[in-house]
C-alpha cells in the first residue's frame, strides 16, 4: 500500500552520535536546546573542516536559563553538524557574547547610539 507524503521537514542541523546521546540524556532542558540550536542554525559560518565553539543560552519551562557551549562543524553545502556540547557557567557565557560567539544573543551596536556615555 502507498502511503502519499503530507510533508516534508527541512533539517537545518544535525548531531553527533555523542551529541545525540547527551542530548538524550538531558529531557527537557535537551529538548529545549535542541529547539535554541534549530531556531539558530542559520548564525553557524561556515569552516571547512574545523570544528567552532559557539554559546547558547536556554530556557526551559520552569524558565531557568542554562548556558551552554556548542562545538560545531559547518561544511559548504551540508547541514551544521552538533559535534559535543557542555553547559558553563554565566561568565563564559558573557565573555562569548562580548567575542560575538553566541548564537543567542544579538549584540546592539549601532554606530549612531552611543551604548553608554561618558560620565553617566
Amino acid at each position: 500500500m502507498d502511503v502519499e507524503q503530507r510533508y516534508t521537514e527541512e533539517a537545518n542541523f544535525d548531531f553527533s552520535e555523542i551529541a545525540f546521546d547527551k542530548m538524550l540524556a538531558l529531557n527537557s532542558v535537551g529538548y529545549h536546546l535542541s529547539m535554541s540550536i534549530q531556531k539558530n542554525s542559520h548564525k553557524f559560518s561556515v569552516s571547512n573542516g574545523i570544528v567552532q565553539e559557539y554559546t547558547v543560552m536556554t530556557s526551559t519551562t520552569g524558565s531557568i536559563d542554562v548556558p551552554f557551549k556548542l562545538m560545531v562543524l559547518s561544511q559548504d553545502g551540508d547541514v551544521p553538524i552538533l559535534v559535543d556540547f557542555h553547559k558553563i557557567n554565566i561568565d563564559q557565557y558573557l565573555d562569548s557574547i562580548i567575542k560575538n560567539k553566541s548564537i543567542t544573543h544579538e549584540r546592539a551596536i549601532n554606530n549612531n547610539t552611543a551604548i553608554s556615555k561618558e560620565g553617566d
